[in-house]
Protein backbone atom coordinates (compact mmCIF):
# COMPACT_ATOMS: atom_id res chain seq x y z
CA UNK A 1 0.00 0.00 0.00
CA UNK A 2 1.44 3.52 -1.14
CA UNK A 3 1.85 5.93 1.35
CA UNK A 4 -0.61 9.03 0.98
CA UNK A 5 1.42 11.97 -0.92
CA UNK A 6 1.13 15.57 0.92
CA UNK A 7 2.07 18.62 -1.14
CA UNK A 8 4.52 21.12 0.74
CA UNK A 9 3.38 22.86 3.38
CA UNK A 10 2.64 26.50 2.08
CA UNK A 11 3.93 29.46 4.59
CA UNK A 12 0.20 31.85 3.38
CA UNK A 13 -0.63 34.18 5.61
CA UNK A 14 -4.35 32.67 5.71
CA UNK A 15 -3.77 29.18 6.50
CA UNK A 16 -1.06 27.32 8.38
CA UNK A 17 -1.26 23.77 6.94
CA UNK A 18 -2.51 23.37 3.20
CA UNK A 19 -2.25 19.68 2.70
CA UNK A 20 -4.68 19.47 -0.38
CA UNK A 21 -5.55 15.45 0.84
CA UNK A 22 -8.27 14.06 2.26
CA UNK A 23 -6.39 13.14 5.10
CA UNK A 24 -5.74 16.95 6.72
CA UNK A 25 -7.57 20.78 5.84
CA UNK A 26 -6.47 24.37 6.62
CA UNK A 27 -6.78 25.61 10.14
CA UNK A 28 -8.07 29.38 10.03
CA UNK A 29 -5.37 31.92 11.52
CA UNK A 30 -8.42 32.52 14.20
CA UNK A 31 -8.08 29.69 15.60
CA UNK A 32 -4.31 30.04 15.38
CA UNK A 33 -4.63 32.64 17.51
CA UNK A 34 -7.00 31.47 19.78
CA UNK A 35 -4.67 28.76 20.52
CA UNK A 36 -1.60 30.91 20.96
CA UNK A 37 -4.02 32.95 23.37
CA UNK A 38 -4.14 30.45 26.19
CA UNK A 39 -0.29 29.77 25.75
CA UNK A 40 1.72 30.92 28.36
CA UNK A 41 4.39 33.65 27.78
CA UNK A 42 7.49 31.99 27.96
CA UNK A 43 5.46 28.99 25.40
CA UNK A 44 4.89 32.14 22.77
CA UNK A 45 8.12 33.18 22.71
CA UNK A 46 9.83 29.42 21.31
CA UNK A 47 6.98 29.85 19.05
CA UNK A 48 8.46 32.34 17.16
CA UNK A 49 11.12 30.24 16.64
CA UNK A 50 8.94 27.82 15.16
CA UNK A 51 8.57 29.21 11.38
CA UNK A 52 7.71 32.55 9.97
CA UNK A 53 3.78 32.20 9.71
CA UNK A 54 3.67 31.71 13.31
CA UNK A 55 6.26 34.12 13.91
CA UNK A 56 4.32 36.41 11.48
CA UNK A 57 0.83 35.75 13.37
CA UNK A 58 2.60 36.80 16.97
CA UNK A 59 3.16 40.39 15.45
CA UNK A 60 -0.20 40.92 13.78
CA UNK A 61 -1.86 43.48 15.67
CA UNK A 62 -5.10 41.93 16.04
CA UNK A 63 -2.80 38.74 18.43
CA UNK A 64 -0.92 41.49 20.34
CA UNK A 65 -4.12 43.49 21.00
CA UNK A 66 -5.81 40.26 22.28
CA UNK A 67 -2.94 39.43 24.05
CA UNK A 68 -2.45 42.41 25.85
CA UNK A 69 -6.54 42.90 26.55
CA UNK A 70 -5.80 39.48 28.29
CA UNK A 71 -3.03 40.63 30.06
CA UNK A 72 -4.95 43.80 31.54
CA UNK A 73 -7.10 41.29 33.73
CA UNK A 74 -4.13 40.12 35.44
CA UNK A 75 -1.74 42.85 36.28
CA UNK A 76 1.69 41.41 37.88
CA UNK A 77 4.18 43.35 39.90
CA UNK A 78 7.22 43.33 38.57
CA UNK A 79 10.79 43.35 40.24
CA UNK A 80 13.93 44.79 38.24
CA UNK A 81 17.06 43.62 40.42
CA UNK A 82 20.25 45.44 39.53
CA UNK A 83 23.54 43.84 41.25
CA UNK A 84 25.24 46.08 43.35
CA UNK A 85 28.94 46.96 42.54
CA UNK A 86 29.36 45.71 39.50
CA UNK A 87 25.84 47.32 38.28
CA UNK A 88 26.27 45.13 34.59
CA UNK A 89 23.33 43.50 34.33
CA UNK A 90 19.19 43.79 35.49
CA UNK A 91 17.39 40.70 36.23
CA UNK A 92 13.27 40.71 35.81
CA UNK A 93 11.18 38.72 37.50
CA UNK A 94 7.28 38.87 37.97
CA UNK A 95 4.70 37.95 40.49
CA UNK A 96 0.74 38.07 40.31
CA UNK A 97 -0.78 41.15 41.56
CA UNK A 98 -3.23 40.48 44.78
CA UNK A 99 -6.57 41.53 43.51
CA UNK A 100 -8.30 40.23 46.48
CA UNK A 101 -7.57 41.79 50.19
CA UNK A 102 -9.21 38.49 51.61
CA UNK A 103 -6.20 36.35 49.98
CA UNK A 104 -4.18 34.92 52.72
CA UNK A 105 -1.23 34.08 50.61
CA UNK A 106 1.60 33.79 53.11
CA UNK A 107 4.10 33.01 49.66
CA UNK A 108 3.94 33.95 45.97
CA UNK A 109 6.79 32.32 43.41
CA UNK A 110 8.38 34.53 41.67
CA UNK A 111 8.44 33.84 37.56
CA UNK A 112 11.77 34.78 35.83
CA UNK A 113 11.72 36.46 32.77
CA UNK A 114 15.13 37.52 31.54
CA UNK A 115 18.24 39.74 32.22
CA UNK A 116 19.30 42.67 30.18
CA UNK A 117 23.00 43.51 30.02
CA UNK A 118 23.89 47.57 31.10
CA UNK A 119 27.01 49.62 32.04
CA UNK A 120 26.06 51.67 34.54
CA UNK A 121 22.40 52.23 34.98
CA UNK A 122 21.15 54.24 37.63
CA UNK A 123 17.29 54.90 37.47
CA UNK A 124 14.50 53.13 35.81
CA UNK A 125 10.67 53.46 35.46
CA UNK A 126 7.63 50.65 34.12
CA UNK A 127 4.98 51.88 31.95
CA UNK A 128 2.74 49.19 30.06
CA UNK A 129 4.71 46.35 30.06
CA UNK A 130 7.96 48.38 28.91
CA UNK A 131 11.12 49.62 30.97
CA UNK A 132 12.81 52.74 30.55
CA UNK A 133 16.26 52.74 31.83
CA UNK A 134 19.07 55.15 32.51
CA UNK A 135 22.71 53.95 31.47
CA UNK A 136 26.18 55.13 31.48
CA UNK A 137 27.72 53.00 28.47
CA UNK A 138 29.97 53.82 25.22
CA UNK A 139 28.00 53.63 21.94
CA UNK A 140 29.45 51.71 19.08
CA UNK A 141 31.69 53.52 17.07
CA UNK A 142 32.39 55.90 19.80
CA UNK A 143 35.53 55.89 22.51
CA UNK A 144 33.65 57.55 25.13
CA UNK A 145 30.91 56.25 27.29
CA UNK A 146 27.62 58.35 27.38
CA UNK A 147 23.99 58.81 28.83
CA UNK A 148 21.87 57.17 27.00
CA UNK A 149 18.08 55.60 27.96
CA UNK A 150 17.34 51.99 27.04
CA UNK A 151 13.82 50.34 26.60
CA UNK A 152 13.30 46.98 27.40
CA UNK A 153 10.65 44.42 27.11
CA UNK A 154 11.19 41.71 29.74
CA UNK A 155 8.28 40.10 28.00
CA UNK A 156 9.63 39.34 24.67
CA UNK A 157 13.33 39.76 25.52
CA UNK A 158 13.29 43.24 23.13
CA UNK A 159 15.80 46.28 24.05
CA UNK A 160 17.13 49.28 22.10
CA UNK A 161 18.71 52.31 22.94
CA UNK A 162 16.90 55.36 22.22
CA UNK A 163 18.73 57.65 19.54
CA UNK A 164 20.56 60.55 20.81
CA UNK A 165 18.70 63.80 21.52
CA UNK A 166 19.50 66.75 18.99
CA UNK A 167 20.19 69.88 20.97
CA UNK A 168 23.38 72.02 21.82
CA UNK A 169 21.42 72.66 25.30
CA UNK A 170 23.01 69.87 27.40
CA UNK A 171 23.59 70.53 31.25
CA UNK A 172 21.46 67.32 31.94
CA UNK A 173 18.76 65.68 30.42
CA UNK A 174 15.43 63.74 31.79
CA UNK A 175 13.85 61.31 30.32
CA UNK A 176 10.08 60.14 30.91
CA UNK A 177 8.41 57.04 29.34
CA UNK A 178 4.53 57.74 29.02
CA UNK A 179 1.81 54.99 27.41
CA UNK A 180 -1.62 56.75 25.33
CA UNK A 181 -3.89 53.82 25.90
CA UNK A 182 -6.81 54.97 23.52
CA UNK A 183 -3.76 54.82 20.72
CA UNK A 184 -2.11 52.00 22.63
CA UNK A 185 1.24 53.91 22.05
CA UNK A 186 4.73 54.51 23.98
CA UNK A 187 6.02 58.10 23.31
CA UNK A 188 9.55 59.09 25.31
CA UNK A 189 9.63 62.66 26.31
CA UNK A 190 12.81 64.35 26.85
CA UNK A 191 13.85 67.80 27.85
CA UNK A 192 17.04 69.30 28.54
CA UNK A 193 17.77 71.21 31.94
CA UNK A 194 19.34 74.34 33.45
CA UNK A 195 20.08 75.03 37.17
CA UNK A 196 17.00 77.34 36.55
CA UNK A 197 14.46 75.98 34.25
CA UNK A 198 13.92 73.40 31.38
CA UNK A 199 14.87 74.54 28.10
CA UNK A 200 14.00 72.13 25.09
CA UNK A 201 11.23 69.49 24.94
CA UNK A 202 11.65 66.82 22.55
CA UNK A 203 9.25 63.54 22.01
CA UNK A 204 9.80 60.77 20.27
CA UNK A 205 7.19 58.05 19.67
CA UNK A 206 7.88 54.20 20.08
CA UNK A 207 6.48 51.33 17.64
CA UNK A 208 5.50 53.73 14.76
CA UNK A 209 6.42 52.71 11.04
CA UNK A 210 8.73 55.59 10.70
CA UNK A 211 12.63 55.43 11.68
CA UNK A 212 13.08 57.03 15.72
CA UNK A 213 13.34 60.42 15.86
CA UNK A 214 13.57 63.05 18.10
CA UNK A 215 10.13 66.06 17.82
CA UNK A 216 9.93 69.45 19.69
CA UNK A 217 6.94 70.61 21.24
CA UNK A 218 6.37 73.68 23.00
CA UNK A 219 6.21 73.23 26.72
CA UNK A 220 4.60 76.92 27.74
CA UNK A 221 5.73 76.62 31.40
CA UNK A 222 8.74 77.86 32.08
CA UNK A 223 9.78 74.81 34.68
CA UNK A 224 12.69 73.08 35.92
CA UNK A 225 12.72 69.88 37.29
CA UNK A 226 13.96 67.38 40.04
CA UNK A 227 16.47 64.78 38.73
CA UNK A 228 15.49 61.20 38.57
CA UNK A 229 12.60 59.73 36.89
CA UNK A 230 9.85 60.13 40.06
CA UNK A 231 7.09 60.15 37.45
CA UNK A 232 3.95 58.22 36.63
CA UNK A 233 1.65 58.07 34.13
CA UNK A 234 -2.16 56.89 34.39
CA UNK A 235 -4.76 57.56 31.80
CA UNK A 236 -2.39 58.93 29.65
CA UNK A 237 -1.25 61.37 31.40
CA UNK A 238 2.46 61.74 32.37
CA UNK A 239 3.15 63.38 35.90
CA UNK A 240 6.02 64.76 37.27
CA UNK A 241 7.18 66.52 40.41
CA UNK A 242 9.14 70.67 38.94
CA UNK A 243 9.33 73.66 39.68
CA UNK A 244 7.78 76.84 38.12
CA UNK A 245 10.06 79.27 37.31
CA UNK A 246 7.95 82.78 36.68
CA UNK A 247 8.12 83.05 40.59
CA UNK A 248 10.98 84.34 42.78
CA UNK A 249 11.58 80.73 44.48
CA UNK A 250 10.03 78.80 42.26
CA UNK A 251 6.49 78.05 43.21
CA UNK A 252 6.70 73.70 43.30
CA UNK A 253 4.19 72.26 40.41
CA UNK A 254 3.35 68.80 39.03
CA UNK A 255 3.91 69.10 35.64
CA UNK A 256 0.78 67.39 33.57
CA UNK A 257 1.98 66.11 30.28
CA UNK A 258 -1.05 64.34 27.98
CA UNK A 259 0.84 61.45 26.20
CA UNK A 260 -1.71 61.67 22.97
CA UNK A 261 -2.26 65.43 22.19
CA UNK A 262 1.61 65.73 23.44
CA UNK A 263 -0.14 69.37 25.31
CA UNK A 264 1.18 70.39 28.84
CA UNK A 265 -0.60 71.52 31.70
CA UNK A 266 0.62 71.69 35.50
CA UNK A 267 -0.97 71.72 38.76
CA UNK A 268 -0.03 73.62 41.96
CA UNK A 269 0.69 71.90 45.36
CA UNK A 270 1.93 71.86 48.76
CA UNK A 271 6.18 71.98 48.67
CA UNK A 272 5.76 68.42 51.02
CA UNK A 273 4.07 66.78 48.36
CA UNK A 274 6.72 67.27 45.74
CA UNK A 275 9.37 66.70 47.90
CA UNK A 276 12.13 65.21 45.69
CA UNK A 277 11.51 61.74 47.57
CA UNK A 278 7.30 62.17 47.90
CA UNK A 279 5.83 59.59 45.89
CA UNK A 280 3.60 59.61 43.35
CA UNK A 281 1.06 56.70 43.04
CA UNK A 282 -1.89 55.87 41.06
CA UNK A 283 -4.95 55.71 43.63
CA UNK A 284 -8.00 54.60 41.85
CA UNK A 285 -7.06 56.18 38.16
CA UNK A 286 -6.39 59.53 40.07
CA UNK A 287 -2.97 60.95 40.78
CA UNK A 288 -1.64 61.03 44.60
CA UNK A 289 1.38 61.72 46.70
CA UNK A 290 2.50 59.17 49.79
CA UNK A 291 4.24 60.93 52.47
CA UNK A 292 6.13 58.93 55.29
CA UNK A 293 5.65 61.15 58.91
CA UNK A 294 9.28 61.64 59.04
CA UNK A 295 11.18 60.48 55.81
CA UNK A 296 9.31 60.99 52.91
CA UNK A 297 9.37 58.01 50.46
CA UNK A 298 10.01 54.84 53.17
CA UNK A 299 8.57 53.94 56.40
CA UNK A 300 10.58 52.25 59.34
CA UNK A 301 9.75 50.61 62.29
CA UNK A 302 9.82 53.57 64.29
CA UNK A 303 7.03 54.96 61.94
CA UNK A 304 3.38 55.16 63.51
CA UNK A 305 1.98 56.68 60.79
CA UNK A 306 1.89 58.21 56.60
CA UNK A 307 -0.04 60.62 54.76
CA UNK A 308 -1.82 60.25 51.27
CA UNK A 309 -2.41 63.40 49.33
CA UNK A 310 -5.46 62.41 46.32
CA UNK A 311 -5.70 65.32 43.10
CA UNK A 312 -9.43 65.80 43.64
CA UNK A 313 -9.79 68.55 40.54
CA UNK A 314 -6.87 69.52 38.68
CA UNK A 315 -8.66 72.92 37.54
CA UNK A 316 -8.92 74.01 40.58
CA UNK A 317 -6.31 72.85 42.17
CA UNK A 318 -8.27 70.74 44.99
CA UNK A 319 -6.30 68.06 46.89
CA UNK A 320 -8.08 66.04 49.64
CA UNK A 321 -5.80 64.84 52.72
CA UNK A 322 -6.29 61.41 53.94
CA UNK A 323 -3.77 60.12 57.50
CA UNK A 324 -3.72 56.66 58.03
CA UNK A 325 -2.38 54.82 61.14
CA UNK A 326 -0.04 52.07 61.13
CA UNK A 327 -0.82 48.63 63.20
CA UNK A 328 0.04 48.46 66.81
CA UNK A 329 2.03 45.14 65.52
CA UNK A 330 3.82 47.12 62.41
CA UNK A 331 7.38 47.65 64.73
CA UNK A 332 7.19 43.46 64.64
CA UNK A 333 6.27 42.79 61.33
CA UNK A 334 8.75 44.94 59.77
CA UNK A 335 11.85 43.32 61.11
CA UNK A 336 13.47 46.43 61.06
CA UNK A 337 13.38 47.41 57.84
CA UNK A 338 13.47 50.49 55.37
CA UNK A 339 10.06 49.35 53.25
CA UNK A 340 9.48 52.24 50.51
CA UNK A 341 6.34 53.17 48.99
CA UNK A 342 5.59 50.97 45.71
CA UNK A 343 2.52 51.90 44.64
CA UNK A 344 -1.95 51.40 45.58
CA UNK A 345 -3.51 48.22 44.10
CA UNK A 346 -7.07 48.06 42.76
CA UNK A 347 -7.83 46.23 45.68
CA UNK A 348 -7.13 49.69 47.94
CA UNK A 349 -3.25 48.34 49.48
CA UNK A 350 -0.56 50.37 49.20
CA UNK A 351 2.54 48.30 48.58
CA UNK A 352 5.69 48.67 50.49
CA UNK A 353 8.96 46.94 49.45
CA UNK A 354 12.55 46.91 50.16
CA UNK A 355 15.25 48.51 48.14
CA UNK A 356 18.01 45.63 48.95
CA UNK A 357 18.13 42.32 48.21
CA UNK A 358 21.20 40.38 50.51
CA UNK A 359 19.68 38.31 52.82
CA UNK A 360 16.54 35.59 52.99
CA UNK A 361 13.44 35.69 52.89
CA UNK A 362 12.38 38.67 50.33
CA UNK A 363 8.91 40.56 51.73
CA UNK A 364 6.22 42.50 50.02
CA UNK A 365 4.45 44.45 52.34
CA UNK A 366 0.54 45.03 51.59
CA UNK A 367 -1.52 47.92 53.89
CA UNK A 368 -5.43 48.22 53.58
CA UNK A 369 -6.34 51.46 53.51
CA UNK A 370 -10.05 50.87 54.46
CA UNK A 371 -9.26 48.36 57.13
CA UNK A 372 -5.84 49.48 58.86
CA UNK A 373 -4.22 45.98 58.92
CA UNK A 374 -1.22 45.19 57.10
CA UNK A 375 0.02 41.60 55.76
CA UNK A 376 3.31 40.73 54.30
CA UNK A 377 4.07 38.07 51.70
CA UNK A 378 7.39 36.16 50.99
CA UNK A 379 8.54 36.21 47.15
CA UNK A 380 10.09 33.21 46.62
CA UNK A 381 12.25 32.83 43.76
CA UNK A 382 14.44 35.78 43.91
CA UNK A 383 17.12 33.39 46.14
CA UNK A 384 18.36 32.29 42.70
CA UNK A 385 20.07 35.60 42.62
CA UNK A 386 23.95 35.29 44.44
CA UNK A 387 25.51 38.63 45.56
CA UNK A 388 23.48 41.51 47.19
CA UNK A 389 21.04 43.45 45.02
CA UNK A 390 19.10 46.68 44.49
CA UNK A 391 15.12 46.33 43.58
CA UNK A 392 12.77 48.19 41.56
CA UNK A 393 9.13 47.06 42.19
CA UNK A 394 6.25 48.12 39.88
CA UNK A 395 2.46 47.45 40.27
CA UNK A 396 0.39 46.59 37.56
CA UNK A 397 2.97 45.18 34.68
CA UNK A 398 0.98 43.91 32.10
CA UNK A 399 2.45 40.91 29.20
CA UNK A 400 2.59 43.15 26.35
CA UNK A 401 3.96 40.87 23.32
CA UNK A 402 4.42 44.05 20.82
CA UNK A 403 7.25 44.18 19.26
CA UNK A 404 8.19 48.00 18.89
CA UNK A 405 10.71 49.19 16.01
Amino acid sequence: MKSPRYNDVSENPQTILRCHSRYSSPISIDLIIEILLRLPLNSIARCRCVSKLLASILVRLDFTDSFLASSLSRPQVLFACQKQFTNDVMFYFSTPQPQNPDENSSTIVANYHMSFPFDSPSRCSAVSGFVCTDDFRVIKGQKTPRRVWVICNPSTGQSFTLPKMKTRKRIWIRCFLGYDPIEKQHKALAMTSQVTKAEDHQVLTLGGTDKLAWRRIECGIPQYGYPGPRNICINGVLYFKAKAKNSSNGDDIIVCFDVRSEKYNFVKVMERLVHPRATLVNYNGKLASVISQSHYHFIYDTTRSFEMWVLQDSEKHEWSKHIYILPPLWKHISAGQNLYFVGVTGADEIVLCPKSLFREPFYVYYYNLKRGTIRRVEIQGLEKLEGSYTVDTFLNHVEDVKILK
